[in-house]
């Protein structure tokens, strides 16, 4: 048989080792939702994947077949042609056998690492479903025809596997937050806007209930002994369109009632507590998504949010949660009542402190508070009233603009002038 042949044949075998390679790479490459999309085009292309045992086996048979072949063919039909031209040459014949052995052995593997596996591995990574549309029919032929084998093996790797402890059909196809937002920002058929909100979910991902609920001193609660008459007085000046309805004090919520069951009963000399609607609880630590999702297959609109001591810590709505998911990282911005300029501006008391170093700059220390107010209020020590100030070593002032009851509403933050020269020269 002629070299060239000999040499074309084992060309041929580490090309089809590479095909089953590739093979390989794209069932572990191939994402779930991809698997989903060719089962839309092509079950029967789906199922097959589905069966990933089957088609392991079948890929390890084809790449371990092709790859001994090669190496066989290569020693068994080169080796007679070259070893007597060296002879002839002059070399030793155990020598010559030996040596022209290890360089044959060396040379295939060369080729076998190049053309079978780095290769069609590398293009398996780029072209993932196009690859998989022609090579996985390809490789169910060959599952078919070697199905004894393939069973034999299947079986034997199985029973290994339980030995160590684990489940033989079990797979880890869970993709993590991490990776889906790598996989996000480095999507290049998603618009700016697109991943911005995207982004915006995977933040209210990581936002407790705490965050976006209104904490217990900004809520309207009514007394359930009141009639809907007197209810209705005292909420003219502060309309929302559901209340919290108490029992014995703000710990005991009974439920809850809306402005239509106000409406509905403004005749009616019944106490409210006659038609409350029922209430869920959540604790302030309970992460928004999984409550959201939570209250929604309730029905629930509205949910007590309670702390760690078991009392009444505020309220949250359906809204609050949907309006975090939404506007995520440009809450921020919204929140504050005016445009933070260059020399100040005014900002909420309810702000949380990360929020405000967001939005300003300044990054307050920890301590006993998580909102600007609170910050405010324990370096003054004493409750505020409008005009009240705080000097801070730091570059700028807190002034209170606005209370309300025992609340601070609003605080404007000027720059001081040793700050703004710091910053003209900057």
């Amino acid at each position: 048989m002629p070299i060239w042949f000999s040499v074309l044949l084992i060309i041929i075998f580490q090309i089809l080792g590479g095909v089953f390679s590739c093979t390989e790479m794209t069932l572990i490459t191939l994402r779930d939702s991809q698997i989903e999309q060719m089962g839309r085009k092509s079950g029967r292309i789906s199922k097959i994947i589905h069966n990933p045992n089957r088609f392991l086996s079948a890929v390890q048979i084809g790449t371990t077949f092709t790859g001994f072949l090669s190496a066989s063919f290569g020693v068994s039909l080169i080796l007679p042609v070259v070893v007597p031209l060296l002879v002839r040459a002059g070399m030793n014949p155990s020598l010559a056998s030996n040596l022209m052995n290890v360089l044959l052995t060396l040379a295939i593997s060369y080729l076998a690492i190049v053309i079978s596996e780095m290769v069609p591995k590398r293009i398996a990574m780029q072209k993932t479903v196009e690859i998989a549309n022609w090579a996985v029919p390809f490789v169910n032929v060959f599952a078919i025809i070697c199905y004894p084998l393939i069973w034999l093996i299947s079986s034997f790797t199985n029973l290994l596997v339980r030995i160590v402890g684990l489940d033989p059909h079990k797979t880890e196809s869970k993709v993590s937050q991490e990776e889906l937002k790598v996989l996000v920002s480095s999507n290049t058929q998603l618009s700016k806007q697109e991943k911005s909100v995207l982004e915006d979910v995977f933040d209210a991902a990581d936002t407790v209930v705490s965050e976006v609920m209104r904490p217990r001193a900004d809520v309207v609660f009514l007394e359930a002994q009141i009639t809907a008459k007197e209810a209705e007085k005292k909420i003219k000046k502060q309309p929302y369109t559901r209340y919290p309805v108490i029992g014995e004090d703000f710990d005991d919520v009974l439920g809850y009632i809306s402005l239509r069951d106000l409406m509905d009963h403004e005749e009616d000399d019944a106490p409210i507590k006659s038609f409350v609607h029922p209430i869920s609880s959540v604790p302030g630590t309970s992460r928004i998504l999984p409550t959201l999702g939570e209250m929604r297959e309730k029905g629930a609109d509205l949910a007590v949010v309670i702390d760690e001591y078991g009392g009444t810590d505020g309220i949250v709505s359906l809204m609050d949660m949907v309006e975090e998911v939404i506007n995520g990282a440009s809450e921020v911005k919204s929140s504050s009542l005016s445009p933070f300029a260059r020399n100040g501006g005014k900002v909420e008391g309810g702000m949380t402190i990360e929020d405000f170093a967001d939005l300003t700059g300044i990054k307050l220390e920890d301590g006993p508070y998580e909102t600007v107010a609170g910050y405010f209020l324990s370096k003054t020590g004493s409750l505020a009233k409008p005009g009240d100030v705080y000097h801070s070593q730091e570059g700028y002032d807190m002034v209170v603009t606005e209370v309300e009851g025992r609340r601070i509403q609003t605080i404007e933050i000027r720059r001081t002038k040793a700050e703004k020269e710091e910053k003209g020269k900057e």
